[in-house]
């Protein structure tokens, strides 16, 4: 699960994020990133590296996708996929991943690959990732 300070939770933050933010494609989804703008004290829950907060996700999956039980689907293969590559993030992002029609239907592997692709598209892939495995914990 995403831990709590990684999850970007208000809707008008995911509102900012969606009209705002810039947007890459993939056939399993649409990544949209907009820096959070803020500087924050090194005692806030939120904060990250150098007073950054750290990168908060949001996933969406319209109905085009599917049923109810295949947009789940879909956002859970899409939150396990930034889950698994949360210590290589960049910290300072709002981030949406929004669902496509085929996401449902792919594998784990396909997924993780998609949402690798995208997070280096965007530039948010640490270039030196830190050494704490505890996952943003």
């Amino acid at each position: 699960m995403l831990p709590k300070r990684h999850r970007l939770r208000r809707r008008p933050d995911v509102q900012r994020v969606r009209r705002q933010g810039r947007r890459w494609r993939h056939p399993l989804a649409i990544f949209l990133v907009l820096p959070t703008g803020k500087v924050m004290n090194q005692m806030d829950e939120f904060a990250g590296i150098n007073g950054r907060p750290l990168s908060r996700f949001a996933f969406s999956a319209s109905r085009r996708v599917g049923h109810a039980v295949s947009r789940n689907r879909a956002k859970r293969l899409l939150r396990a996929a930034v889950f698994s590559n949360l210590t290589e993030i960049e910290p300072g992002w709002d981030c949406l991943l929004v669902a496509r029609e085929r996401t449902p239907h792919a594998s784990y592997g396909e997924v993780q690959a998609a949402v690798e692709q995208l997070l280096s598209r965007a530039g948010m892939l640490a270039k030196y990732p830190r050494s704490d495995r505890s996952r943003g914990l």
